[in-house]
């Protein structure tokens, strides 16, 4: 009615009204001419196929997962060029077409690499110039944000920003960000918290995203399949010995083949491996990294124009170094794409770059509406990249590249925790390969500079040096990087300081890449070895699977197999070798075989064994005991040990050519009748020296039985270990009975056993006896109370034999401390080690210490870590430092509620006393002036401290700077945050 009226007073008002939303609605464009655009967009450049296994898997996605989860992000990840970005296209054209997500109202793409994704815009923005014509709906689209899709693909391309810690978050879709905040707010789900997202990142970038990403499901794209990699790799060799070559060193190494699962390597590996058969080269050692692949196909293209004149011309050596400082630059600000600016910026031309190589080094991206290139593949980026580095060293390309400036030296290219430098750091010392170095002298006309060799060999030096400091990883990616440049005169000379050496080992091609490397480090001693899962088949069989080199020829013995044997005998040969910890590893039947065969060797010179858990083929261990002579140390921690076996290592240490001394049995599960075997055996001639039964519950029975053995004069053990061990009163009164007539054990520990008073009473009782022939003791965690040190005090005065006590995590408080001080105080005390960790102890019974610090004449060790004595005590402390006679070498005061109030003192006592060489000041309080104080005392020329307990992380640079002009000043200073490491004079024996 009320319509009618008007209409009839302002007909023309209507018409208007109805004509302005007709043209309204024309240049708005519908939902379905949206969808037309995309697949005009994306139609040509996708290969769409709806029934693929992929988007079997995305079609489901963000389905509710195992009935609890629901995903709000997927994150499709994969090596570089192995097709994210044309499945990212494939799920918004598999949109518009109607066959996928059809639950969503809209999805959007943005690309990363397509977008200057630090130009200023808002989410309505970039979605209007998604749509088709001059206006877009975005409100409606807004309306319902829990049916929006968003696909992000390269979302790692902008990780040099994302990292930061403090970037805003937008949470208006009207709001004008930097693009990369609007892209970080979708992520962080603070913009369109219910919108769902799907992300494309390398692998590189996964442990970025998941410190922001929310609600994610991770799936794996894999690139082409390992048969058709295969099939592609070998299809035109047909020489059954280079095809055996090419599947060792190519197919079977999992670095490089993992690679090839983008079409663009493996179609680069193909071409290298056809450019050395048409040179006559056989596919030799170089085949087994990528840069022996790239290298010689980069530098034959670079030379195909002249092929009599091996000196480039200046203005190809200037085209070529323009290209790598662009390549170098885009990989430090994480940028694959690079358009007309950029090349002109470098003085490059797309069209001279192409003459130069006579291959396509760079791509026309025409998907973007701005011209870009990229690289054929982000590897060969990376390679060009390090070789910037290198013809850097030439020095002559200042004057064509002076107002460019590269931000990273090479010195920042060796940093581990930056994972996009990865590739460009294998390359680099890829390209340190004499044979490479000898083509770029050809090609520039001069050498180049050993400089960055050098840089790099020192790089990985300071790794074998810093053993605490360096994870297991980051020595087996030195490893690889080494391996990479398969110069041996280099790795060798590069890894003589590794002593000590912690391996993570994963991969079939980790085994080569560390028998190689391990074979030069000529000064090693220890090692220790992790292996996950890929030794823990018994079945050869299904170790590897096995690519058929031709039609009537199979390989007859898994690769695996064979590279295992090697580092055994890498392992077994190796001269200075005495320590061999396979750690967590899990190794199968085949693998204890094989390693025991190896380690069986005459030449074997390991002293020292341990696992942590072995499953099966102990039969092997045993024969190993009785052939090598050498060994003396046996752990087999946390491996079941059912009566059987008790009984066949016992009869291997009783055989006249078993040299074993010392065996651990933590955590093994022994049953008495194991432990009644392993007595029996201790009645018997053997060179047993040291047992541990740490962990098993030893009963009444079970301690009856052993101690009968240790009663006995011929009993040879002088350490035992029975740290938690379940002991009882009965068990206590027992041992301490056998250890009346027992003049050969020198070392016990009990441990994390409750003992009583009575139990104390009993072996002090024992301990005082002039024919008890203990000297390390130790009891900590034993619940030993304050009514129990009387007793100890006791036996301190009357016994000289024992040197060190360990009274550890007891509570023992300042009244049984005064008795303990009463008792070193006495002369007839020869006690020169006591630990006092954690025992209660405050400023109040300081004085004590400080005047018993003052007249002992033995007591060379005193730990009071994690005991409250606070800056008062340390001062009063400090005063019989001053005044102490010359014994006390070792002072621990770690977690001892320290301020700077303290530096004043400590720092004059320390400044005085020549004896103290090793100090423990960890987990305490000082501010930057404290630490001034300290650090002058340290730098003291009387001061003769060589160990000191400290983080220097934690303190500000000023003081860190100190301390490195103390080593400077001293290079025999030692500043570790982890005192307790450096062992020194067999205080751990108990652990070790």
């Amino acid at each position: 009615m009320l319509v009618g009226f008007f209409s009839s007073l302002f007909p023309e008002a209507l018409q208007t009204e109805e004509d302005d939303a007709t043209r309204k609605a024309s240049k708005q464009g519908d939902l379905q001419d949206y969808k037309d655009q995309m697949i005009a967009k994306f139609d040509r450049s996708v290969d769409l196929q709806y029934d693929s296994s992929e988007m079997e898997v995305l079609s489901d996605a963000f389905k509710l997962q195992r009935e609890t989860f629901r995903p709000h992000t997927i994150i499709l990840h994969g090596q570089p060029g192995v097709g994210k970005s044309a499945l990212a296209r494939s799920i918004v054209l598999g949109w518009a077409h109607g066959k996928l997500y059809q639950d969503m109202s809209c999805v959007f793409f943005f690309s990363i690499r397509e977008r200057k994704w630090t130009e200023k815009s808002s989410l309505e923005q970039l979605i209007a110039k998604e749509w088709p014509g001059s206006w877009a709906p975005v409100t409606k689209i807004m309306s319902h944000p829990e049916r929006l899709l968003f696909v992000i693909d390269g979302l790692d391309e902008m990780h040099a920003v994302l990292q930061h810690d403090n970037m805003t978050l937008c949470r208006d879709w009207k709001d004008e960000q930097p693009i990369y905040i609007l892209m970080y707010s979708l992520l962080r789900k603070a913009l369109l918290p219910q919108s769902f997202l799907i992300i494309t990142s390398r692998n590189t970038g996964l442990e970025k995203l998941k410190s922001m990403v929310v609600s994610p499901l991770y799936i794996l794209v894999g690139g082409l399949s390992a048969w058709r990699r295969s099939q592609l790799i070998l299809e035109n060799i047909s020489d059954d010995s280079q095809r055996m070559q090419v599947f060792h060193s190519v197919i079977e190494n999992h670095h490089l083949f993992d690679q090839c699962q983008a079409p663009s390597v493996c179609s680069l590996v193909c071409e290298a491996l056809q450019l050395q058969k048409e040179l006559g080269n056989r596919c030799t050692l170089p085949c087994q990294t990528l840069t022996g692949l790239y290298a010689p196909l980069v530098f034959h293209k670079l030379t195909l124009r002249r092929p009599s004149q091996g000196v480039l011309s200046q203005e190809e050596q200037i085209t070529l170094v323009g290209l790598c400082r662009m390549a170098a630059e885009g990989v430090w600000t994480m940028r694959s794409v690079f358009y007309d600016d950029d090349l002109k910026t470098y003085s490059l031309k797309e069209s001279e770059i192409s003459a130069l190589f006579h291959m396509n080094i760079l791509l026309q991206d025409g998907r973007s509406s701005e011209k870009c290139y990229i690289f054929f593949h982000i590897s060969l980026q990376d390679f060009f990249a390090a070789l910037y580095y290198v013809l850097k060293g030439l020095g002559k390309w200042h004057q064509h590249f002076s107002f460019i400036k590269i931000q990273m030296s090479i010195t920042e290219v060796k940093r581990s925790d930056i994972t996009h430098l990865l590739g460009m750091r294998r390359f680099l010392f890829g390209l340190m390969n004499k044979d490479i170095l000898k083509t770029l002298k050809v090609l520039f006309g001069c050498p180049v500079t050993p400089t960055i060799k050098q840089k790099l060999g020192h790089w990985v030096s300071l790794i074998g040096q810093q053993v605490n400091g360096t994870s297991p990883m980051d020595t087996l990616d030195a490893f690889y990087s080494l391996f990479e440049s398969q110069d041996e005169e280099f790795v060798h000379t590069v890894l003589n300081g590794f002593q000590e050496v912690w391996l993570l080992v994963n991969q079939k091609m980790d085994l080569m890449v560390s028998s190689y490397c391990l074979q030069h480090c000529q000064n090693l001693k220890a090692i220790r070895v992790d292996i996950r899962d890929l030794l823990s088949m018994d079945d050869t069989h299904e170790l590897c699977p096995i690519v058929s080199l031709s039609e009537h020829r199979t390989q007859s013995k898994p690769l695996l197999m064979e590279w295992w044997g090697n580092f055994c005998s890498v392992l077994s040969t190796h001269p200075k070798l005495k320590e061999l910890d396979f750690g967590d590893s899990v190794l199968g039947r085949w693998a204890m075989n094989v390693l025991c065969l190896k380690l069986r060797n005459p030449s074997c010179s390991i002293e020292k064994l341990t696992f942590k858990r072995v499953l099966s083929g102990l039969k092997y261990l045993w024969k190993l005991l009785v052939s090598n002579k050498n060994l003396k140390y046996l752990n087999l921690g946390n491996t079941p040990m059912r009566d059987d076996t008790m009984k066949s290592v016992c009869n291997a240490l009783k055989h006249p050519r078993c040299s074993l001394e010392t065996l651990r049995l933590d955590s093994c599960e022994l049953t008495l009748t194991g432990l009644e075997i392993i007595s029996t055996l201790l009645l018997s001639t053997t060179r047993l020296k040291c047992l541990s039964l740490a962990k098993n519950k030893v009963g009444v029975q079970s301690m009856t039985s052993l101690g009968i053995a240790l009663s006995s004069s011929i009993c040879p053990l002088q350490k035992l270990i029975l740290d938690s061990c379940d002991l009882t009163p009965l068990s206590c009164h027992i041992l301490a009975s056998a250890l009346f007539s027992n003049q050969n054990l020198t070392h016990l520990c009990l441990s994390n056993n409750s003992l009583g008073t009575d139990e104390v009473q009993q072996l002090c009782r024992c301990m005082r006896h002039p024919e008890c022939a203990l000297q390390r003791v130790i009891l900590n965690h034993c619940n030993i109370a304050s009514d129990a040190c009387s007793f100890l005090a006791l036996m301190l005065t009357k016994n000289r034999k024992l040197t060190h006590l360990s009274l550890t995590m007891n509570p023992i408080g300042n009244s049984a401390m005064k008795l303990l001080c009463e008792a070193l105080k006495e002369p007839t005390c020869s006690l020169q080690e006591l630990e006092l960790v954690d025992c209660q102890l405050t400023e109040n019974c300081c004085e004590d210490l400080a005047y018993m610090i003052t007249t002992t004449k033995h007591l060379k060790s005193l730990d009071l870590g994690n005991n409250a004595l606070g800056d008062q005590g340390v001062i009063t402390l400090c005063e019989g430092l001053k005044q102490s006679s010359r014994s006390l070498r070792r002072l621990g005061l770690g977690g001892c509620d320290l301020t700077s109030k303290c530096c004043e003192a400590l720092s004059s006592a320390l400044s005085c006393i020549t004896h103290l060489n090793s100090l423990n000041l960890v987990k305490n309080d000082f501010s930057t002036s404290g630490m001034l104080k300290l650090c002058s005392a340290f730098r003291h020329p009387d001061s003769n401290l060589w160990i000191i307990g400290l983080w220097k992380q934690q303190y500000y640079v000023q003081v860190r700077r100190q301390l490195e002009e103390l080593q400077f000043m001293k290079p025999h200073v030692v500043i570790d945050g982890d005192w307790y490491a450096i062992d020194e004079d067999d205080r751990n024996w108990w652990k070790n």
